[in-house]
């Protein structure tokens, strides 16, 4: 008596929760894919974080073409001095020096005289031993990389996007299917406990279908709390509260066959990765720190002008002066221009092997990848095959067991396999469309076209 009120009790919070998640799933605003796309970029963090790299690599370019131009100081100043050396200067530069001024006791012992002075400074960089140059060309590339690092992770948020939002319309399938089936099943159970009770069903059958009803019933419990699991990680991509509830509006559609030659996605991926064009930018800059700290050997070539206003008070008359010149400078002896340049080449060949590492995890991803979805493309016709035939099986076995010629026990086992090919059926078009999704970001075409043409295909 009291394993039977346990189960009443069971099944009625069962079909209450299940009446409280379709009320508020009939409250529940539609998310379309390419919404849900939109919404996971534009809070993706990690792309934030590479806009910042972009934002760093543009400023360090601007900074890399100022050598360019000339470098212009304002000064202003004022001392006061009984320096024999500084007051004579001081009076020269304000034009204030008299004849009187050359008397000797006056040269040697001179009264402290003040000075206020204001001034301009300006220095051009004619040759700098290829260092501008050389910062440009690696700022440059380094702002290429960084953009290339952006694509890609654009491209890791849509493989995400899509991945969470094909796991989550299969979960709405599977949740279909396994309701479908734990419902006619426990209709066809009621019926035969009232038969047991006369004595027409035999007691086994029907507690062996009481057994299999249960694990529909578990089947069904581990669906709903994945299916909670995965609204929480649509919103946590989105931004959005975990608890928020969504009713996605798109269904999958069954993948068609399309050979994927791993051959010819590999060479594709090494031409149109991004990650790739990113190591080929940083490598060029890498390239040009080294050419210019090679060539720090060479001369230096600058101009350089001065004009200054000397007086002795504010509101007396001064004198203005200027400067102008070319300077030359050559480095005789830099101890630690070999170091840099072994730094440079040992940064260099360190990038290079990362990109012969990096060439090779893609091959060997692209050629699992297409073994995967190959073994995908296969199963899902024989699985397709055995769903449709268990399902046949199904409604052979109802009339079957309306005559008595077949327990209750058989009919639910018939459903059970309908419930397992049907849902491996479902996993299987899900697994084809999430490994062509990973096959287009692994080859670096998961582009706005790319995406666009796929959620096409797969009816997102």
């Amino acid at each position: 008596m009291t394993f039977k009120f346990l189960l009443f009790l069971v099944v009625s919070c069962l079909l209450s929760s299940t009446a409280l998640a379709s009320d508020e799933m009939t409250g529940a605003a539609e998310l379309t894919f390419e919404v849900f796309s939109r919404k996971v970029l534009d809070y993706y963090p990690r792309l934030k974080a590479v806009h910042s790299d972009i934002d760093v690599a543009l400023a360090r370019k601007i900074q890399a073409q100022s050598g360019f131009w000339p470098s212009l100081d304002v000064s202003a100043g004022y001392q006061i001095s009984n320096d024999p050396v500084n007051v004579f200067g001081m009076l020269l530069r304000q034009e204030r020096f008299t004849s009187s001024d050359f008397d000797l006791k006056r040269l040697n012992t001179p009264d402290r005289h003040q000075d206020l002075s204001a001034g301009v400074h300006a220095q051009w960089p004619l040759f700098d031993a290829m260092q501008t140059i050389g910062r440009v060309r690696s700022a440059r590339e380094n702002l290429k990389a960084s953009q290339s690092d952006e694509a890609f992770t654009i491209m890791e948020a849509r493989l995400i996007a899509q991945d969470a939002y094909l796991n989550a319309l299969t979960l709405d399938k599977l949740l279909f299917i396994i309701e479908e089936v734990q419902k006619n099943s426990a209709d066809d159970l009621k019926i035969a406990k009232d038969l047991k009770d006369k004595g027409m069903v035999l007691g086994a059958d029907y507690y062996a279908s009481r057994v299999l009803l249960g694990d529909f019933i578990r089947m069904k419990n581990e669906l709903s709390r994945q299916k909670v699991a995965m609204t929480a990680l649509l919103n946590i991509l989105m931004g959005e509260s975990p608890e928020k509830v969504w009713l996605l509006t798109s269904t999958i559609k069954e993948a068609g066959s399309m050979h994927q030659d791993s051959r010819e996605l590999i060479k594709t991926a090494l031409v149109d990765r991004p990650d790739i064009s990113s190591m080929r930018s940083r490598l060029q800059a890498f390239d040009s720190d080294l050419s210019r700290e090679q060539s720090a050997i060479f001369p230096r070539l600058s101009a350089f002008a001065d004009a200054v206003n000397g007086r002795n008070k504010v509101g007396a008359s001064g004198g203005n002066n200027y400067t102008v010149g070319v300077k030359a400078e050559l480095p005789l002896f830099d101890p630690s221009r070999d170091g840099r340049v072994k730094e440079a080449k040992a940064r260099k060949a360190r990038l290079e092997h990362d990109m012969e590492s990096l060439k090779d995890t893609i091959s060997r991803d692209i050629v699992e990848e297409t073994a995967r979805y190959d073994t995908f493309l296969d199963n899902t016709a024989v699985l397709k095959g055995m769903a449709d035939d268990a399902k046949v099986a199904v409604s052979f076995v109802v009339p079957l067991y309306s005559e008595g010629r077949k327990s209750i026990a058989d009919l639910l086992e018939a459903r059970r396999t309908y419930l397992q090919s049907a849902q491996a059926y479902q996993k299987a078009v899900m697994g084809i469309w999430l490994s062509e999704a990973r096959l287009l970001f692994l080859t670096g075409q998961l582009n706005t076209d790319g995406m666009k043409q796929f959620a096409e295909g797969a009816g997102l």
